[in-house]
């Protein structure tokens, strides 16, 4: 589950929260979140939060998601190199609202870092290629990382 507060401009705020549902409903289990104030003068195309792996729980971590600020992006992917040969996966594309769109990815829990987040305008060009180097990290990446 995904919420999101806009307190004031240029300020960014998303929160993940993974809930099971048990016998007596829904529990909450594990959850993350990041809020991020921009200035005007650097706008950042992307932002990201990564979750990791759990130890001791059972939960589809580790994962990586954010929101897009950039309407020229896409389409996202995240490649991880765990053979030598990267292996690729494409990230959920969610429609949050007018103009908001929220991406997320659940990598194999054997997924090791760093975890390389690109971006893509609607040409397949490259507009952001950027290696995400710490499992519980979050900040922003720009056109051109």
């Amino acid at each position: 589950m995904f919420t999101q507060k806009k307190d004031r401009e240029n300020n960014s705020n998303l929160q993940m929260e993974y809930t099971r549902k048990n016998i007596f409903g829904w529990k909450w289990v594990w959850g993350g979140g990041y809020s991020i104030n921009e200035s005007v003068e650097s706008k950042s195309a992307l932002h990201y939060m990564s979750i990791p792996k759990l130890e001791k729980v059972s939960a589809p971590f580790p994962m990586l998601f954010g929101d897009i600020i950039d309407s020229t992006i896409k389409r996202v992917t995240v490649e991880i190199k765990e053979t030598g040969k990267p292996d690729t996966f494409d990230v959920k594309l969610v429609e949050a609202g007018e103009n908001q769109r929220i991406w997320y990815v659940f990598l194999p829990s054997s997924a090791t870092l760093p975890y390389t987040i690109k971006a893509y305008d609607e040409k397949e060009n490259l507009l952001i290629n950027k290696d995400i180097e710490e499992a519980d990290g979050f900040g922003s990446l720009f056109v051109g990382e």
